[in-house]
């Protein structure tokens, strides 16, 4: 029995938040992804992005969730020393990942091109903002510029206070995401051919992607979606966010048996012989009057309460929760998405880190060792390349590997 991945080895140049989601998704199917990462610092995930008071020491919390299960070798890629390093990996490896600026990786000579001269079986994974070519290709991009950009902005947000961008990072993420799914195609497609392949994935592309109903608006039927606030794109009243006695929940109650739910657990029974509440349209048309009744019956009863009550006559509904309270949901337990990862060094307990978004009835994703320190694998991946220990000091001393 082996996962999916066994045996492939990664060389993985990436930093930030969507390259490191996606090579994670090859780690915990068993590949073993080179993590290579710059001596002076790291990742930026590592202490200069997102606040965590494990920043100081380079051990982020961000830079944790989406690095545990790799190994990490700190090498300066503009010295030709850390150059000819990189290349000996790649001579090896099977997938290639980087998410270099436009134009970087040109410097670097760490292109398609070059790569492909030497490994022709490699698959080779270009992320970046706005694609490898064209007239953005150079622009710098990071999740809410992008937002912007593809348009999300434009459906999120009040029509009160005007577009806002998320408080997570859908587009990196989901790119990330994407970008797993491109390799792992391409690597089974290697398998039938023998040939490596070079997949260009963009934020902004994925941005779009998963925006399809929404483009699709658009380019379809003509239609410009608007800020909806909490309520849903169908713009009927019972399918949003209300108040309740000691908090929100938000229903996405979109048919006619989802309505007629709500108006018998909350009371209002009666007002569904109102030509104003009978069906669909009549909600629609007169969906102030529908909100207020609904407010005020809610205000009877809690968020948990109505979540349950609701939920069991088939109504979509959930207590808006904070990050506490959905870490701290029975079904995730259930699930195993939050998963045990060793402690990595500095720290004296397991930590429990977000896992694959799936599970299978064999060989599934599973974590295989904790997040590493800057270049803790480095002497270990050396000596694997036939270099002495002697040549290793000698590049340490030097700056060319760092955090041996």
């Amino acid at each position: 029995m082996a996962q999916a991945f066994d045996g492939i080895r990664v060389i993985d140049f990436t930093q930030v938040l969507s390259g490191p989601f996606l090579t994670l998704q090859l780690a915990l199917l068993g590949a073993e992804v080179i993590k290579i990462e710059p001596p002076a610092g790291g990742d930026q995930m590592r202490d200069r992005m997102l606040p965590s008071p494990h920043a100081a020491r380079g051990m982020a919390s961000a830079f944790l969730a989406l690095n545990h299960s790799k190994r990490s070798l700190a090498l300066d890629l503009k010295d030709p020393r850390g150059r000819g390093i990189a290349l000996d990996l790649i001579k090896g490896a099977d997938v290639v990942v980087h998410n270099f600026r436009g134009g970087v990786v040109d410097r670097l000579d760490l292109g398609w091109e070059t790569v492909r001269a030497i490994n022709p079986r490699v698959v080779y994974c270009a992320l970046t903002g706005y694609g490898s070519s064209g007239p953005k290709a150079n622009d710098a991009a990071y999740d809410g510029a992008v937002q912007a950009a593809s348009g999300m902005m434009s459906s999120n947000g009040h029509p009160e206070t005007g577009p806002t961008r998320t408080g997570y990072f859908p587009v990196d993420l989901f790119t990330g995401a994407c970008g797993a799914y491109a390799i792992a195609a391409a690597l089974f497609r290697r398998e039938r051919t023998g040939e490596g392949q070079c997949v260009d994935i963009a934020m902004l592309d994925a941005a779009l992607a998963i925006q399809a109903p929404s483009v699709c608006q658009y380019t379809v039927d003509g239609t410009v979606p608007d800020l909806i606030g909490n309520s849903s794109a169908t713009h009927l009243p019972t399918a949003d966010c209300f108040p309740t006695a000691d908090g929100l929940v938000l229903m996405s109650a979109t048919m006619q048996h989802h309505a007629v739910a709500i108006f018998e657990e909350a009371g209002l029974a009666h007002l569904l012989a109102d030509p104003r509440f009978a069906d669909t349209a009549a909600r629609r048309a007169n969906a102030a009057a529908v909100r207020a009744a609904i407010v005020d019956a809610f205000a009877a009863d809690t968020a948990a309460g109505w979540a349950a009550r609701l939920g069991r006559r088939g109504v979509p509904i959930a207590k808006v929760n904070s990050i506490a309270e959905a870490v701290a949901d029975p079904q995730l337990a259930h699930r195993g998405i939050l998963v045990e990862v060793p402690a990595p060094a500095g720290f004296e307990e397991p930590l429990r880190l977000t896992g694959a978004p799936f599970t299978a009835d064999a060989d599934g994703p599973a974590p295989s060792g904790p997040p590493p320190t800057l270049g803790q694998d480095g002497l270990s991946i050396l000596r694997g390349l036939g270099l002495a220990d002697s040549d290793i000091g000698a590049l340490q001393a030097a700056g060319v590997v760092g955090g041996i």
